[in-house]
């Protein structure tokens, strides 16, 4: 195989999960150029993966939104003359791109994500032994974590515990004055240093959340996922809601604490041994409901579900 592309997502989570195919395709094709096709908010990530040689972006917002966008993306990936298609995503455009084609196996779909990604090369004889998430971090990112911590009052023989209260789905977030009393928890039992984490939809909860605090927390507002990453590498823990932020967390080797509701930790938990997934277990009958066709579709705008998660969960699982 001398050109390989992997179609991968636009989520930023789903994005992570997908990580876990490249090591394997690089031990299999050590020779092979490998492109990797993500979404916008996603391409960076990947960006310094020394076993992946591209990234080419797939905006079905922008540039190839609609019939016309999706043409015209066809038409330049077949001018690239790709040797093989790895489908991660059971794309039918993908169908369309020439070459071998390696698609989703079907079975049951009540798996982990990185367990059927994995299996599309697995049907190909492709060793994926110890296969996980990974997202490789450069050194110099690692430094300027380290500087941003060190600037703002963090020294290392301190506990350091990543918490992001935040979510695009509203009927996933655990309640911010839970977050603020496990983080009060945290900081009295344990003397941590809490790093904050928001994404730029995410800021008034996350000043909801550090304006309940005893002790003032380190405030990330950050726009660039690389750094978030870089300083969640650094972070012992870290806690939060079903989220890529927890993909993150997971694919960069923190142990993660994730609290989950009315979605599928089967499905979509943080990948790997080394984690912790919360739940409340009041089963209201219709969870889980994402994903799904309608989730959050009963329009309540909060779960039960996750509600019922308590303080003393969280604590005893960090």
């Amino acid at each position: 195989m001398k050109k390989i592309l992997v179609f991968s997502f636009s989520f930023i989570g789903d994005a992570v999960l997908s990580t876990a195919v490249i090591r394997p395709l690089r031990a299999h094709f050590p020779d092979a150029y490998i492109t990797f096709l993500v979404g916008p908010r996603a391409s960076d990530l990947l960006a310094t993966d020394p076993n992946i040689d591209a990234v080419i972006v797939y905006d079905n917002s922008g540039e190839h939104a609609g019939w016309r966008g999706r043409l015209r993306l066809i038409k330049a990936l077949r001018h690239d003359k790709f040797d093989l298609v790895v489908n991660l995503r059971d794309s039918l455009m993908a169908w369309c791109i020439g070459g071998e084609h390696w698609g989703m196996v079907r079975g049951e779909s009540n798996r982990h994500a990185v367990t059927r990604y994995l299996e599309v090369l697995q049907k190909r004889d492709v060793d994926t032994t110890g296969a996980h998430p990974h997202l490789q971090l450069t050194e110099d990112e690692q430094t300027t974590a380290q500087r941003f911590l060190a600037e703002a009052g963090w020294t290392s023989e301190r506990l350091l515990i990543g918490i992001h209260p935040g979510g695009n789905w509203v009927y996933k977030l655990w309640d911010a004055g839970n977050y603020a009393r496990v983080a009060n928890a945290l900081i009295e039992k344990r003397d941590a240093t809490i790093l904050l984490f928001a994404g730029p939809d995410e800021r008034e909860r996350q000043a909801q959340v550090a304006n309940m605090m005893d002790v003032p927390p380190i405030l990330v507002q950050t726009e660039n996922l690389r750094h978030l990453a870089a300083l969640i590498s650094v972070c012992d823990v870290y806690i939060g809601n079903d989220t890529g932020p927890m993909h993150i967390a997971a694919a960069v080797n923190t142990p993660v604490v994730a609290l989950f509701g009315s979605t599928n930790p089967i499905r979509s938990g943080p990948y790997g041994d080394k984690h912790t997934i919360v739940q409340s277990g009041i089963d209201l009958g219709c969870n889980p409901c994402h994903p799904g066709r309608n989730p959050g579709g009963c329009g309540v705008g909060s779960c039960q579900v996750i509600a019922g998660i308590t303080v003393e969960q969280v604590l005893a699982a960090v």
